[in-house]
């Protein structure tokens, strides 16, 4: 299991999330923190980057962006971005 550690700026968006999009948000965890390969590439060219994205939340309008350091076992959350109202 990995653990997931969200940047400053990242705790600030997951803290201004509306309760439906903070239980997407939650469950992005679980698949970052069980399978954080799972996400797409954060660039399309290098499918094998450690640097990720999930979709999350009602309508899909939530994106975190994570690093994966897999050395440590670890998955740093970047960017949470909420589209949605």
């Amino acid at each position: 299991m990995y653990t997931v550690k969200p940047y400053p700026e990242a705790e600030a968006a997951i803290a201004a999330l509306a309760e439906a999009a903070r239980n997407g948000y939650d469950d992005a965890v679980k698949v970052m923190q069980l399978v954080p390969w799972n996400g797409q590439p954060y660039v399309a060219s290098k499918p094998d980057g450690s640097m990720r994205q999930l979709i999350f939340g009602p309508g899909g309008a939530g994106l975190v962006t994570y690093l994966i350091l897999e050395d440590q076992q670890r998955v740093d959350v970047l960017q949470v971005a909420w589209a949605g109202e």
